[in-house]
């Protein structure tokens, strides 16, 4: 009798999963991809893990799914894996016999991570091979490459531990062109980024034009490209690093709602930061720098990076959002996709007025959400009021608000690869 049992409860379980994998298996390829974006799209990332996964099981190492692999490895913070997915595409497409725009577009985007991983002589090498698909920024990248050393080497101590300058932004004293500069701490930004005036003071060399970037808000702005000739971080000397070059007026505009009196005139942003262990210590005011090692999964969260943004994992109301990590933006804040993803988000929102910056300068209508409570990594904020403001959307991962400075200088901030710890003070 109890054999019987045993082979009826194998027959109500496995054969349904027999059958279930058998229509997987009759998904068409294209159909696996595009489920893949979907599920980055809504922000499910392990989701989107699982299906490629799938996908590569089935059909291999395909051009189409090593790129995708890139992808997810890039937007997890594993540099040198999403090199090596994109160098694996790139062979595919070539022996498949991909047209030659196909092959070019991917060495181009492997040129892209070269550079952005610090390795920049074989970024130059692959954004200068002929069949490269040239784009204004691609091509200032190389140029700039051909002028930094083969690859970023910090050199310097272990661990060093920097005082914070006073104010609303965190700060510190870094060394430029042989000369002691205050540099904010954005991670909101995907690069280095200096105004125009203070390249100039500081001799930033081989300026290039790079067409436009996105700032934190979402706005387009004209950028230039150069190398800063010697650069360090407290006692970490980074050499030579390449740095984004804007109108002094942008770096203004960088926060939506206007933020210190004092505007930075140069931002650390997430190229130099992800190169490191960075933590921010507001009882202590300074901030620590030291080698990467990681941070234990059960003490921290598992940021993406997508568009030279850092997003961390937050809930609020037993719900997951996406949350820009952005010490450079004065107020935290939801976008329309946060409000709507709120349970009774439309029911919920109060109108207010705030005065909230925008390219064109003025005041604009905002609507707010009161009472929320927002839980990210060890540190729990109640009672908050959050504004609804538009913000620049990607267009392959959600973006449902930002944490600013006002939740984030409430407690100790540790990002090391791609991972984030947040501790309340005691």
């Amino acid at each position: 009798m109890r054999g019987n049992c045993t082979l009826l409860l194998i027959a109500c379980v496995v054969l349904p999963l027999v059958a279930c994998r058998t229509r997987q298996r009759d998904v068409p390829f294209e159909e696996q991809l595009q489920a893949v974006a979907l599920a980055l799209r809504e922000g499910r990332l392990e989701g989107a893990a699982e299906l490629l996964a799938a996908a590569r099981a089935r059909h291999g190492n395909r051009a189409a799914v090593a790129t995708w692999s890139s992808v997810l490895a890039e937007i997890s913070w594993r540099d040198d894996d999403a090199v090596r997915e994109m160098q694996a595409a790139v062979r595919a497409a070539v022996a498949a016999g991909a047209s030659a725009a196909e092959v070019a577009e991917l060495r181009g985007r492997l040129g892209d991570l070269l550079f952005q991983a610090g390795r920049w002589g074989e970024a130059w090498t692959a954004l200068t091979v002929a069949g490269v698909a040239v784009s204004p920024q691609r091509a200032a990248f190389a140029t700039v490459a051909a002028e930094l050393p083969s690859v970023r080497q910090p050199r310097g101590p272990l661990l060093t531990e920097q005082p914070l300058l006073a104010g609303d932004t965190p700060e510190f004293v870094c060394g430029a062109g042989g000369r002691q500069r205050p540099f904010a701490i954005d991670t909101g930004t995907s690069m280095t980024t200096l105004g125009r005036s203070f390249a100039e003071e500081l001799a930033v060399a081989h300026r290039v034009a790079a067409g436009e970037a996105l700032d934190s808000g979402g706005r387009k702005l004209p950028i230039e490209v150069g190398v800063l000739p010697q650069f360090e971080i407290g006692d970490v000397d980074m050499g030579a690093t390449p740095v984004l070059v804007v109108d002094d007026a942008a770096l203004r505009l960088r926060d939506l709602f206007g933020g210190a009196e004092r505007v930075p005139r140069g931002v650390l942003g997430l190229d130099l930061l992800a190169a490191m262990r960075l933590s921010i210590d507001p009882e202590r005011a300074s901030v620590t720098l030291e080698l990467p090692r990681g941070l234990p999964a059960d003490q921290s969260v598992q940021c993406v990076r997508v568009d030279g943004r850092c997003l961390a994992p937050v809930t609020i109301e037993g719900v997951r959002f996406w949350f820009v990590l952005d010490t450079g933006a004065s107020h935290s804040s939801l976008s329309d996709a946060g409000l709507a993803r709120l349970p009774d988000g439309d029911a919920r929102v109060v109108p207010t007025y705030r005065r909230v910056r925008t390219v064109g300068g003025g005041t604009v209508a905002v609507r707010e959400v009161r009472g929320l409570v927002l839980r990210c990594s060890e540190a729990r904020f109640a009672g908050l009021t959050l504004p609804v403001v538009p913000r620049g959307q990607g267009g392959m991962f959600p973006v449902h608000g930002v944490l600013g400075i006002d939740l984030l200088g409430r407690c100790r901030l540790t990002l090391d690869r791609g991972r984030a710890r947040l501790v309340a003070p005691s």
